[in-house]
Formats: structure tokens, sequence, C-alpha cells
């Protein structure tokens, strides 16, 4: 079924992005992704706060569908301020290295996107606008993993 929804992902790259927008607020927001979703969560580092608290839930059918949310992180475990957005991801797939790597593209805000490396059906990678991995650092992960 996963690997269904990397197959979807790769007919529908020429996808255009649509009714994308922001919010802000202090308070975590609530989930209204359908049942029908695959969620990845991860932290990652941050200049400005202990970590982005990253969610991101797929519809796993061919309407490419998301919802992200970033939670910048006080600490641990409070919650500073969120960000969620919602619009229709789009796939790519780029050739480094000799393999084939495929990649997706989320519209967050106007003239901003995220980007993230699909590494398996369980694992997605946060990368960045060339399409590029951080400087691997010990201890240090940008990875979202499939928790649904």
């Amino acid at each position: 079924m996963k690997k269904t929804i990397f197959m979807i992902f790769a007919c529908t790259a020429i996808m255009a992005s649509c009714n994308h927008g922001k919010t802000a607020s202090t308070a975590e927001t609530e989930d209204t992704t359908t049942v029908d979703s695959v969620v990845y969560e991860g932290m990652v580092p941050a200049a400005d706060c202990y970590g982005i608290n990253y969610r991101l839930a797929m519809a796993q059918d061919s309407t490419m569908e998301f919802s992200l949310t970033e939670s910048y992180m006080r600490s641990e475990t409070e919650v500073d301020t969120t960000f969620s957005y919602k619009g229709t991801a789009v796939a790519d797939t780029k050739i480094a290295d000799g393999k084939e790597n495929n990649y997706l593209k989320l519209p967050t805000a106007e003239n901003d996107t995220t980007y993230f490396l699909v590494l398996n059906d369980s694992i997605l990678r946060m990368v960045n606008a060339e399409l590029e991995e951080a400087v691997k650092t010990e201890g240090i992960s940008y990875d979202l993993k499939l928790v649904k």
C-alpha cells in the first residue's frame, strides 16, 4: 500500500500547486486530516529555538493533498508557536550519483516551499531547494518518520 502511494507521487508530478494557506497560533492545532492518510513526524534543529517539530499528513489518493504543521519548540515538550499549511504536493525525481531519487515539494506559503527526499516507505528527509541534504552531523536528524 505504501509503495502505491509513492507511485502515485511519481505519476502526479506535473500537478500544479493550489489551495494553500498559512495560519499561526500559539496553541497546538487540532488535526483535521482524514482517516485515510499517512502521517510523518520528526523534530529538526533550529537556530532560534529548541527545534521545529514537523507533522506531515499526506492523503493516500491521487489528490496529493497534504497538511503540514510546524511547531516551534521552547523546550522538548513546550510549544511556542505553530504554523499550519495545507495544499497539494508535487512529486519530482532527480538523478544523483547514478541513482534516481524521489522528492516531495510542498508549497507552504506564497513563494515558499518545503522539500523532502523520499528515503523509503517510512522516512522522509528534509532537503534544501536544490534538493541537497544537510551536512551530516552526529546526533542531528532532518528525518520525518512514518507514525500512521
